[in-house]
């Protein structure tokens, strides 16, 4: 080779590399104790792609986003920063698509097939109502105690809060926002790995009304959290975490929060480019897997039949990247209540979606604990979280309290007493005397028994007995009345005003047993979708207490 054709190939060579770097401008190495894994999916959120034999990947990205994220695989996780902030992302350096940049991600071996994951939503922590206070000293303490027995089990353990982690309307009056956030979970020795996902209240209420709003409204999130849609394995389960909130803040004439541009407004969607990343993700997917999709509004609701309604406005185009999957487990927030929804449309021969709406860490926005000392959501159901075991692709799930140890799973109502009171009551005479939506239940027929099963499913059974006899148990759709105690009654007696809103909101986990008797003790036998029985008695009269 003479010194002309040498010179032409070095020149080549050089041309090649640095088309190479212009045509993959993220690359990098995923490893474990310094060697390749092969197969890891890593992604923008745009484009999906592998690692090769040696761990290396390489992709090309607009940069749109501002990150890359690992899919971390079975049998692996990453480390976690303060202990509970997992590092399966990172920042990008440079919003410019023409600079390339190297992003290397290192996991760590373990074994985790069987594990417990806690699932809680809604914390809305905001500097109010000494919200920070009651979740140090409610939540975070039961996470602590569920490592504990985690530990004692030999399992691991992970979380995962389904959104409004904050609150926007208060991210500029109270100087508390998404890094507020992150430092008090610091600061509070959260105890596992967190695996976050965004909510309407997470985006940033300061950025104006525009075509993109959205983007936007979730930088904040994107860069403080971790990214707004992402995956991950957790043993032979698959997880998908969704945005499904396109924030839009349209403008709000007159009056506005401190530092909050417009409404605070958006739409429950999940948006074009994360469906194609989606149907990307879940195309490396055996459709033999458990998958478990994580968002914060609920995909769907019902209506006053107990019919399944969508909330997401591009439902059926979500659902589809799903089909042939035979198991698909749908979290969600958002409603501070608890409901399951098993919407017949996407159940077909080969896919089943479930949808597990779950009540809130901070019940009704933080208001009962301080007014009567009990957290308790809109719904009667109490403060807490849903406790998931996972043992291989076998999963069953329970309701927890945060406030009672003993886990109640439903709670019970003498109604002659209850109707007694909302009648004679002089405080809630003056309440009804002001506003036609304080609650009643004078439809109850004498002698009944409400019973509030708060995380109840079509699979589960509720008998009644009375002197040994059986009751007839009957569904109704009702306000829950533990929480007219919690709230609205107390919020009444402090700020001489009814409440505008979260008051007698109707709920299906609601039961009514006809008792012969008005003085005879009622026992109730619940069992759940995986065999557990709760039992409760009611001796009666019973007064209407909390």
């Amino acid at each position: 080779m003479n010194a002309t054709t040498s010179r032409l190939c070095l020149l080549l060579a050089a041309a090649l590399a640095a088309l190479a770097s212009q045509a993959h401008n993220i690359t990098g190495r995923v490893t474990c104790g310094g060697h390749g894994i092969a197969g890891v999916a890593v992604s923008d959120g745009i484009t999906v792609t592998t690692t090769d034999a040696g761990g290396y990947y390489s992709m090309t990205s607009g940069k749109m986003n501002g990150y890359v994220f690992v899919t971390v695989p079975r049998g692996y996780e990453p480390a976690c920063r303060d202990g509970f902030d997992p590092q399966f992302w990172q920042l990008l350096n440079h919003p410019d698509s023409t600079v390339a940049e190297v992003h290397d991600f290192a996991l760590n071996r373990v074994d985790n097939d069987n594990y417990t994951l806690i699932v809680g939503a809604d914390t809305h922590l905001a500097r109010r109502l000494g919200d920070r206070k009651a979740y140090k000293r409610g939540f975070i303490a039961r996470l602590k105690q569920e490592k504990k027995q985690a530990q004692a089990r030999g399992e691991r353990i992970y979380s995962i809060l389904l959104g409004d982690l904050t609150w926007d309307a208060f991210w500029y009056s109270n100087n508390y926002n998404l890094a507020s956030f992150m430092a008090d979970q610091r600061d509070m020795g959260y105890p596992m790995p967190l695996f976050p996902v965004i909510g309407n209240h997470d985006n940033d209420g300061a950025v104006p009304q525009g075509e993109g709003t959205d983007l936007l409204a979730s930088k904040p999130w994107r860069t403080i959290v971790c990214p707004n849609y992402y995956s991950f394995d957790l043993g032979r389960v698959h997880y998908v975490v969704l945005d499904d909130i396109y924030y839009k803040n349209d403008d709000l004439p007159g009056r506005r929060r401190t530092g909050i541009a417009g409404a605070r407004n958006y739409e429950a969607l999940v948006t074009d480019y994360q469906l194609k990343w989606l149907r990307q993700d879940l195309a490396l997917v055996d459709k033999s897997t458990p998958v478990i999709v994580c968002q914060h509004i609920p995909a769907w609701h019902f209506d006053h039949n107990r019919q399944p309604v969508a909330t997401i406005k591009n439902i059926d185009a979500l659902a589809a990247c799903f089909k042939g999957f035979k198991r698909v487990h749908v979290l969600t927030g958002h409603t501070h209540v608890n409901r399951n929804v098993h919407p017949a449309a996407f159940k077909t021969d080969t896919t089943s979606m479930w949808e597990h709406n779950i009540a809130a860490v901070c019940a009704t926005w933080w208001w009962t604990g301080q007014l009567s000392g009990r957290e308790m959501c809109t719904d009667g159901s109490p403060a807490g979280y849903s406790k998931w075991t996972i043992a291989g692709d076998s999963l069953q799930w329970q309701y927890a309290s945060i406030q009672d140890e003993s886990n109640p799973q439903c709670s019970l109502w003498d109604m002659n007493q209850v109707n007694r009171f909302m009648h004679s009551d002089s405080d809630v005479l003056a309440m009804k005397a002001l506003s036609a939506k304080v609650p009643n239940w004078d439809n109850w027929e004498p002698n009944t028994v409400l019973v509030n099963v708060y995380a109840c499913d079509d699979d589960w059974s509720i008998e009644a007995t009375e002197d040994g006899r059986p009751l007839p148990v009957t569904p109704v759709r009702s306000a829950a009345p533990g929480h007219f105690l919690a709230y609205a009654l107390p919020y009444f007696k402090k700020h001489h005003k009814v409440p505008g809103d979260n008051m007698g909101l109707p709920t299906f986990h609601i039961f009514k047993v006809q008792a012969a008797t008005p003085d005879h003790e009622v026992s109730i036998t619940v069992r759940d979708s995986f065999g557990r029985v709760y039992r409760r008695t009611l001796a009666r009269p019973a007064a209407f207490k909390l």
